[in-house]
């Protein structure tokens, strides 16, 4: 594979584009969600934010070989507090897993993040997700909290990360 481009995402023109990484990782949202990711799974992804942040506070990120995604990052900017970032979703296309995209794609949003003064980043990480711990781990996060599933939710327990 060639080492992917990554840019900014636009919600709309981007669309179709990452609805099809959705599918091809859908081992992901099915861990998650318990279901294949709907129709609507990526214009989600894209646009939903927490009401009490502005809409240029809402960053995604795509890497892209060859005009397909294969990669994206979601994240939020002063959330929960000024300065704080928070990275909602890392997924990756499988056949891109375990070459360096992942951390490729941190980087950048540290590198991001950091140009636009973030004091922090956090991430939540599913407690069935080992794998995706280990990786957070080796990013330089370390666990801040650990929060119960919610039944009313999607039931998981969530460990929260934080790198200073």
């Amino acid at each position: 594979m060639a080492k992917p481009a990554i840019r900014s995402l636009d919600p709309v023109a981007d669309l179709a584009a990452v609805q099809d990484l959705c599918v091809r990782a859908a081992d992901y949202i099915v861990m998650e969600t318990g279901a294949s990711p709907k129709q609507d799974y990526a214009a989600k992804l894209l646009a939903e934010a927490p009401p009490n942040l502005a809409p240029e506070d809402v960053f995604s990120f795509g890497a892209e070989v060859q005009r397909e995604i294969c990669g994206i990052v979601t994240c939020l900017r002063n959330f929960y507090e000024q300065g704080e970032w928070y990275m909602g979703l890392l997924l990756l296309d499988p056949a891109a897993r375990g070459a360096g995209l992942g951390s490729r794609m941190v980087r950048h949003v540290f590198d991001f993040a950091s140009s636009e003064g973030a004091t922090c980043i956090r991430v939540a990480v599913l407690d069935v997700n080992e794998r995706g711990r280990a990786f957070w781990d080796a990013q330089g996060f370390v666990l801040e909290r650990t929060v119960p599933g919610d039944p009313a939710g999607d039931g998981h327990k969530r460990h929260v990360l934080k790198r200073a």
